[in-house]
């Protein structure tokens, strides 16, 4: 017998010589792991995200079919955006009217022999303000809104905004906001998904028709010393318009089920859906609102977790895209096209100039509203960037007119798609948080180059369209790499793009 095991039978019969009596064993308790509230939190809604995907399953994705009626709300809600447009076009095209400039002491009457014009540095500045404080009370209102929107409903924020654009001009700023935050959102929430992206898009069709109504009556009003105050006032007639229209659309669903209000909801969507279709979708609506509800309201660290559901990620993505639509410089020429034309061709001749680049862009909408859902959000601002870089670089370079090809690339491409993926990127339950940063943005760039813009043409109206050239091609790249293709797609099943998406070189999946 080894040593060792005489040793290991020497131990064994010490052990079997003790009493048991004698020995008081250590008693050892069980352990037992209580669930925190934030791991209940994630098993409940892990569990009915399950049920949400099983359900999804269900889904006839080969059903296109859409109400005429759908297509008339989201007509209806467009008409925001041609108020929005209407301000754009018809703010710039002021500067360069005769009566205008006269009235706020830019020019002098011919029979004012006393006057002296005001320099063409307090004229930048007056200029800067007109546009910058415009786009700082849309700011404020972007923060400001979702507190009707969250709890009082789509219509009713719609409706105030209206109202207050009617009361006037000193409230504008603050108002467009809410057409420009909530239009789309309701849009997206009341189309189905494969024309979601299409219905969606009439709103940046309605910007766009707004710029070339005022465009055109820019044209007479500049005949008459008093027409300017038409350019800036003439659109309470559409908000009036859409005031009376508001009050036979339906409420958004997702907003109705989120508050319990379902028998109202299935009848705002017999409105928007053919019978056959309401059943699926709103058992689809009452899981997605079961699991906000278990969750409770979103504070807004959750708005910036990441392990929430990829919120960090969609969130940043959503303020970078809105960031490069303003930074790209649309609405620099937009706002100042006529103030930059008239450097080259005078006061007339820059009206109908802007009117030709307006026009473009109208037209140029059109190619998103046919391909949004067939060629996806990302195919369409990848190549809208690679055309507006190709148009902004000559133009940088030779310090000349803007280029149409920019407002043609735009108008498809960065102009509605962005509005476009931010109304549907987020989940029911952060969605009011992430799309008012999402809008600040927005309206904070507008306001920086509305401010900045007229110093720095009249420095070096090349250096300007520089930078928005390399703006453009950092967006553009960033949207090649790290955008996840939305089109065609439910809540839950965004949620498993921004999930699962990896940036690669080049890239794997543009659907």
């Amino acid at each position: 017998m080894s040593e060792l095991d005489a040793d290991a039978q020497l131990a064994a019969s010490r052990v079997t010589e003790l009493d048991a009596d004698d020995v008081e064993m250590p008693k050892v308790q069980p352990v037992v792991n209580k669930p925190s509230e934030e791991h209940k939190s994630a098993n409940v809604k892990s569990s009915l995200h399950e049920s949400i995907m099983s359900h999804n399953l269900e889904r006839d994705r080969d059903d296109h079919r859409a109400k005429p009626f759908v297509w008339l709300l989201a007509l209806t809600a467009a008409l925001g955006g041609l108020i929005f447009g209407y301000d754009i076009g018809g703010a710039g095209a002021t500067f360069v009217m005769e009566g205008f400039r006269i009235h706020f002491g830019w020019d002098c009457a011919p029979d004012d022999v006393e006057c002296v014009p005001k320099t063409q540095s307090q004229i930048d500045t007056e200029t800067g303000l007109i546009n910058g404080l415009f786009g700082a009370g849309a700011a404020i209102g972007a923060l400001c809104a979702p507190m009707i929107f969250n709890n009082k409903g789509r219509k009713p924020t719609l409706s105030v905004g209206a109202v207050m654009f009617t009361i006037g001009a000193a409230l504008q700023g603050f108002a467009v906001n809410m057409p420009m935050l909530y239009i789309p959102r309701y849009i997206a929430e009341c189309a189905p998904e494969s024309h979601r992206g299409q219905m969606a898009t009439l709103w940046q069709l309605a910007i766009t028709t707004g710029i070339v109504l005022v465009s055109i009556l820019n044209i007479w009003l500049a005949e008459w010393d008093e027409g300017w105050r038409i350019s800036y006032a003439g659109n309470c007639v559409f908000s009036v318009l859409l005031l009376g229209l508001l009050t036979i659309m339906p409420e958004s669903p997702h907003f109705l089920v989120r508050h319990n209000r379902d028998e109202e909801a299935e009848q705002s969507l017999l409105k928007t859906r053919f019978e056959d279709q309401v059943s699926w979708e709103l058992e689809e609506l009452k899981l997605e609102a079961e699991e906000a509800n278990e969750m409770g309201v979103a504070s807004w660290s959750e708005v910036f977790d990441d392990s929430n559901n990829k919120m960090k990620t969609r969130t940043l993505t959503g303020v970078l895209l809105q960031t490069f639509q303003q930074l790209s410089g649309i609405n620099a020429v937009m706002f100042y096209a006529p103030n930059i034309l008239s450097t080259f061709f005078g006061s007339t001749a820059s009206i109908y100039g802007a009117l030709a680049l307006n026009v473009v862009n109208f037209f140029s909408t059109f190619i998103t509203i046919f391909s949004v859902e067939r060629w996806g959000r990302v195919w369409l601002l990848f190549t809208g960037g690679i055309l507006m870089f190709l148009a902004l670089i000559p133009t940088a370079v030779l310090s000349s007119i803007p280029d149409p090809t920019q407002a043609m690339g735009f108008a498809y491409s960065w102009g509605p798609v962005v509005w476009v993926v931010c109304a549907e990127m987020f989940p029911m339950r952060e969605r009011g948080k992430a799309n008012s940063l999402t809008t600040f943005s927005n309206w904070f760039w507008t306001t920086v180059v509305g401010a900045v813009f007229p110093h720095a043409s009249s420095a070096s109206l090349a250096g300007c369209f520089g930078f928005f050239a390399a703006v453009v091609f950092v967006a553009t790249i960033y949207v090649y790499l790290y955008l996840p293709e939305t089109a065609n797609l439910t809540a839950p099943e965004i949620d498993e793009q921004y999930l699962k998406h990896k940036p690669t070189v080049p890239r794997k999946k543009w659907d």
